[in-house]
């Protein structure tokens, strides 16, 4: 997916990172998300505050921390633009 306003792209379950979805990136924190927040959270309202922080649920251990930082820096540096997303 190559990633433009966010509007199109799930946060979660999408490829918009640098061709990998946060389920390939971070596993173990994938499985902290709510499903229905899964399929519902897109990119554009994840980066919003960094909300996306917030639909971390459950138990957080050591991988899980690691997991969220390295996310965490990932997604410092997304810009989103103008145009619609789109799927490669």
């Amino acid at each position: 997916m190559e990633l433009g306003d966010g509007l199109a792209a799930l946060f979660w379950d999408d490829r918009w990172l640098n061709g990998q979805s946060v389920r390939e990136l971070a596993p173990a924190l994938y499985q902290c998300i709510p499903q229905r927040r899964r399929k519902s959270r897109m990119v554009v309202a994840g980066l919003a505050g960094n909300a996306w922080a917030r639909d971390i649920q459950g138990v957080i251990g050591i991988h899980e921390i690691g997991q969220y930082l390295r996310l965490w820096q990932a997604v410092q540096h997304i810009s989103l633009s103008h145009r619609p997303d789109r799927m490669l």
